[in-house]
């Protein structure tokens, strides 16, 4: 099937939202996965299982392919960098729903934040914090993590409710606070903010209301003391394993796990188990998802689509 559907297009776009089309994967709002889906057919070509067209000219800029945000924007905004020890005033975040605010996020998190600035795979909500008009750091959220044991076994939930549900859990991804910010308790007031805020701002964009905050903290670097102040749960230690892109790896750095609940009937709602569903085609799909992705790793998502979405409707 996809072999077909690459016959029928030049542009990568456009076979990935066919594909999704075909097999109905879509987001819990109804949109087309279709970045996630490039991904994996991108996995798929670098393995010679398929051969897709070459990559459209506008789809990248020549020589800024591969620049990191600092480099990019160095120099280009303006910050005020006096040092900040007194207590501030009230903590409020403004949304990156431009791209002048994005770059400056982007900016600010891959040159200050330990980590640096990666593109998210999937839905985000980026904030920059302000307090007093003045800029003291940045935080931002994205889709859950697809496989956590300590926050699976803590939940409690079957197979089939986190397959329906987890669009429901969201990720503290980055949480910054400016080098020249030094106050005391601010930290604990912005996950505070934050939490009350993300909620109805992931709604607005994604038609969806998430119930559930998750995120890491690296035991190396960080104790998790803003979170335990902002009444986040301790969930345990993760075993020191990670993901990159569809792949997982060890990389032996240990982190804890907090979640914090954004409604009350959290557990209710991510343990709800979806109505009966009504099977459309008789043939199995798991052969042709065997057939279409080899590499379990690596395309474990789209198996999971083409397994269980594509014969079966709501």
């Amino acid at each position: 099937m996809i072999k077909a559907v690459i016959k029928t297009s030049r542009y990568r776009i456009d076979i990935s939202r066919k594909v999704c089309e075909i097999i109905n994967w879509r987001q819990a709002n109804g949109r087309l996965k279709d970045a996630a889906c490039r991904e994996v057919l991108r996995k798929m070509d670098s393995k010679g299982l398929i051969n897709l067209p070459a990559p459209h000219p506008s789809s990248y800029i020549p020589n800024n392919r591969g620049i990191r945000p600092k480099e990019k924007w160095d120099g280009f905004f303006k910050l005020n960098t006096e040092l900040i020890e007194e207590v501030l005033g009230e903590v409020g975040l403004r949304i990156t729903n431009n791209s002048a605010s994005r770059n400056l996020w982007e900016y600010l998190i891959d040159k200050y934040h330990y980590l640096g600035y990666k593109r998210p795979v999937g839905a985000s909500v980026k904030y920059l914090v302000y307090s007093d008009e003045r800029l003291v750091g940045c935080i931002g959220f994205a889709t859950a993590v697809l496989k956590l044991n300590l926050r699976d076994k803590w939940i409690g939930w079957t197979i089939e409710q986190k397959q329906k549900n987890l669009h429901l859990v969201i990720n503290n991804v980055r949480f910054l606070i400016l080098p020249w910010v030094r106050v005391k308790n601010l930290a604990s007031r912005i996950l505070s903010t934050a939490s009350r805020q993300v909620q109805e701002d992931w709604e607005s964009l994604y038609e969806c209301k998430p119930v559930l905050v998750e995120t890491f903290v690296d035991i190396g670097k960080f104790i998790g003391t803003c979170y335990r102040a902002s009444n986040w749960i301790y969930l345990g230690r993760t075993k020191g394993e990670g993901r990159s892109g569809m792949n997982y790896f060890v990389h032996n750095q240990p982190k804890d796990v907090y979640a914090y609940p954004l409604a009350k009937d959290y557990l209710r709602i991510l343990k709800c188990t979806p109505p009966q569903q009504t099977i459309l085609i008789e043939e199995p799909t798991s052969a042709v998802a065997h057939n279409f992705c080899p590499d379990r790793d690596s395309c474990g998502l789209l198996q999971q689509a083409l397994s269980q979405k594509a014969k079966i409707e709501a």
